[in-house]
């Protein structure tokens, strides 16, 4: 009986624990639905190998700076400023990387067509025209100092 009781709290001390890592991962897993063709590439929008590996330079800036909130609460704030990065320093903007140059898609819009994978150079698309978002005042900056290096 004793035996039964100890093996019965293992089993359930395991079932509770996959259930927080189970829903961590849904949590998080709902970003790839608030970022344009995140579906395409699904967790290696932002990780380098799939979720729970380390995030890839997307995925740090969209952490760092594009977010709700810390943690897995956090949504995605997906827009213009976000789209005229190159987090992965490729040459090409988040949002021309995603299908998205002018960062105006929202949460519900279907995908734009041709989307690319952030940092993967296969898929990466030719070096846009200028928009509207290259001429934002980020993209100004990030110019300038592109120029002191």
């Amino acid at each position: 009986m004793i035996l039964w009781k100890k093996t019965g709290a293992l089993l359930a001390t395991a079932l509770l624990l996959g259930g927080l890592v189970a829903s961590e991962a849904e949590a998080r897993g709902k970003r790839m639905s608030q970022l344009p063709n995140g579906g395409v590439a699904g967790c290696n929008t932002c990780h380098t190998d799939g979720g729970g590996t380390p995030r890839n330079p997307f995925g740090l800036e969209m952490q760092a700076n594009f977010l709700t909130a810390s943690g897995s609460a956090g949504d995605v704030v997906w827009g213009p400023e976000l789209a005229a990065l190159d987090s992965d320093g490729d040459g090409v903007a988040n949002g021309a990387e995603l299908g998205d140059p002018d960062g105006t898609w929202v949460v519900g819009d279907p995908d734009p067509a041709n989307p690319f994978a952030p940092g993967d150079p296969e898929s990466t698309p030719p070096m846009p025209t200028a928009t509207a978002v290259a001429a934002s005042n980020w993209a100004q900056i990030k110019s300038l100092i592109n120029e002191l290096d």
